[in-house]
């Protein structure tokens, strides 16, 4: 009898042990705890460079959480397959609100100098790695290394449509800067190839950063082919940003997100307080452009991995400026370009006064966002959560522009914005500018002190621990002891009653 509890029981412990490594393997990475090194409120990027992310960290989950949005909903809106038409498209739209509502602070190009310690470190701190080479520079800044506009100025990105986002400009060492000059990206002759410089040095494959940052500008500052502002030309070709459609998706899959673009984003929304939803969710890039979500593609979410995420993004009709009637469900519905005019003549930049057979019940009012010095406003309109967008109201205003005191301030009156001059007060004996007339005491350009240098220099570090697609390890060590330790009561159990589950036979 003892005998053959030890083989039952020695067969259970196997039994148990074997079912716990199988799932181990098959279970897909589960959201990450990152330990954050932070200096003040700001994030030092945790990741490194070329270590594919498998997992969403913490702050990413929270993102979109706090939002009350999650890839399902995300990806169930339509995008286009046409290309002209996928500013207007129902995910465009939603993308860009959600991006631009959580854009709380708008850095100057002068302070990335100082904000590129952060967000281009590796590891959570040291010095900057540059961005095509991988060459460490800085981390203060010291003129020996440039902020490369990944969407350069010349392609139609303006001072007031993100010229100075962080998201975008990206610190590279002075060579590889001048190298580049304002060339598309792309694999054709005439283009940029991101990855020049890994034939030359220890770059690193950069096709997936340079198109995810791309997508991030065309959508959160809206530049696209329409408006005076902007490139006639759009994202594509020569004379825009990147090749083509098929290259940026290409480059998207190819190169996937790694855990120094997740940490950067981590990092960049510590500051500004938004995120590039594109390294977050790759996949939102085909179903933008209404293209299938390729199965096999290996993203931080592993969403892709779980199936066809809509089908109905694939057949947006690329008509602008014009009505299309379609019957759904029996109601008439009345869809139309994205731009319409309102009754008093001003131009919606949302979809709205329009029609979907929605009764638009749960609509709420969004109040009026005033313009700043460099970025838009929006007047009073109203909400449909249901339709995910605007019915009503919500026009555009223009920026106000930067204030200055006078002609040889550089400093703006509102938002504290440095203007790139080489105005300076010209002081006499008298201490009299004898340009504008200004006092030394009253010259603000001296007294500014960047909110950096006032923070406490503490450096803190959350209490969550960092863990990678191995997260699980911890519990997969419980199950086995939990496991083992019901195994070995049942044996116990059967040790000390077996003569009243297996009575003697007695003759």
């Amino acid at each position: 009898m003892k005998n053959i509890i030890k083989r039952s029981l020695s067969i259970t412990l196997a039994f148990v042990m074997c079912v716990s490594l199988l799932l181990g393997l098959t279970l897909p990475a589960q959201a990450a705890n990152v330990n954050y090194v932070k200096d003040g409120k700001y994030i030092y990027n945790w990741g490194a460079r070329e270590e594919i992310a498998t997992f969403l960290s913490q702050n990413a989950v929270a993102f979109y959480e706090d939002n009350d949005t999650s890839y399902s909903e995300l990806s169930a809106l339509s995008g286009s397959n046409v290309e002209s038409s996928v500013p207007s498209s129902m995910l465009y739209k939603e993308l860009q609100n959600l991006m631009k509502s959580n854009h709380s602070y708008i850095n100057s190009y002068s302070k990335i100098k100082e904000l590129c310690q952060y967000t281009d470190c590796q590891n959570s701190g040291g010095k900057i790695s540059s961005f095509y080479s991988g060459l460490a520079i800085g981390p203060t800044w010291d003129g020996a290394w440039n902020r490369e506009h990944t969407w350069p100025d010349s392609k139609g990105d303006k001072a007031s449509d993100g010229e100075d986002d962080i998201m975008m400009i990206r610190p590279t060492s002075t060579s590889e800067n001048s190298s580049r000059g304002n060339k598309a990206y792309g694999e054709s002759s005439g283009y940029y190839h991101p990855n020049y410089v890994k034939t030359v040095a220890t770059g690193y494959d950069l096709r997936g950063d340079v198109a995810r940052i791309m997508l991030y500008q065309y959508v959160r500052w809206n530049c696209t082919n329409t408006g005076s502002k902007y490139n006639p030309n759009g994202i594509f070709g020569t004379s825009g940003v990147i090749e083509s459609k098929e290259i940026m998706l290409q480059w998207i899959e190819e190169d996937p997100v790694d855990t120094w673009e997740l940490g950067r984003n981590d990092s960049v929304e510590s500051i500004t307080g938004t995120r590039n939803v594109f390294v977050d969710y790759p996949e939102l890039a085909f179903v933008l452009f209404g293209e299938e979500v390729p199965s096999d593609y290996t993203t931080p979410s592993g969403e892709a991995k779980k199936g066809p995420s809509s089908s109905n993004n694939n057949n947006t009709s690329g008509t602008q400026n014009s009505t299309q009637n379609n019957t759904q469900n029996g109601n008439q519905i009345n869809t139309q370009n994205s731009t319409q005019n309102n009754s008093q003549g001003n131009t919606q930049n949302n979809s709205s006064v329009t029609t979907t057979g929605c009764s638009h019940q749960k609509a709420y009012k969004v109040a009026a966002e005033e313009p700043r010095c460099d970025t838009n406003g929006f007047t009073e309109g109203r909400y449909c959560p249901d339709c995910k967008k605007y019915i009503s109201g919500h026009a555009l205003v223009e920026p106000i522009g930067h204030t200055y005191a006078g002609d040889c301030d550089t400093i703006c009156d509102i938002c504290e914005a440095v203007r790139d001059t080489d105005v300076e007060h010209v002081f006499g004996d008298d201490e009299l500018c004898t340009v504008c007339g200004d006092t030394k005491a009253d010259d603000k350009n001296l007294q500014v002190n960047d909110e950096i240098d006032n923070k406490t220099q503490n450096t803190d570090v959350d209490s969550d621990e960092k863990t990678t697609e191995n997260s699980g390890f911890k519990w997969w060590i419980i199950v086995i002891i939990i496991g083992g330790v019901i195994v070995a009561g049942g044996a116990v159990v059967l040790v000390l009653y077996r003569d009243k589950i297996w009575p003697k036979n007695v003759e």
